[in-house]
């Protein structure tokens, strides 16, 4: 059996996030609310957010898909 690869990039723990004094409220206040919800739920919808996101910063900046 083969394991996943290890990421280069750390991920910050839920603390860490919730204690940063950099990270946004609203990113603290979404965290929280996200932690109280079905795991699997929370993360489709934090994936799809990401996306439209993503999509509408492409689209202000002109950038094509890649």
């Amino acid at each position: 059996m083969s394991r996943a690869p290890q990421l280069a990039v750390s991920v910050p723990e839920v603390t860490e996030v919730l204690s940063d004094h950099a990270a946004s409220d609203w990113l603290k206040d979404s965290l929280e609310r996200a932690l109280l919800r079905d795991p699997v739920d929370a993360l489709n919808d934090a994936l799809l957010l990401a996306s439209v996101l993503e999509t509408q910063l492409r689209a202000v900046f002109g950038l094509a898909d890649e």
